[in-house]
């Protein structure tokens, strides 16, 4: 079975520390699923570019996302806090599997 894959925007204030959390534990919420997770950190305000050009599959923030954006946006504080992360996480998996499906 060939591996899965998705592109995942990690999105922060600075488009740096958080970013970065977020990234790490993506990878560690998506890994089990056999999901090779390719995640970017980026700026709230670089985002609706990068999903214009495409192959975006969904965006985890802890700020504010000027613009529209045309795929799911998880809002990730819960990954950083620890506070309601559990559900956090599980709308990650889920938006994953729906994503992966439709592939």
């Amino acid at each position: 079975m060939a591996k899965k894959s998705l592109t995942i925007l990690a999105v922060c204030g600075s488009g740096v520390v958080s970013s970065s959390m977020i990234q790490q534990k993506v990878k560690e919420i998506l890994a089990p699923m056999g999901v090779d997770a390719n995640v970017i950190g980026l700026l709230p305000q670089s985002v609706q570019s990068y999903v214009e050009r495409g192959g975006i599959d969904f965006v985890i923030s802890t700020s504010p996302i000027p613009g529209k954006i045309d795929v799911p946006i998880i809002k990730g504080v819960a990954l950083l806090t620890g506070f309601g992360e559990d559900e956090c996480i599980e709308e990650i998996t889920n938006v994953a599997k729906d994503i992966l499906a439709k592939k």
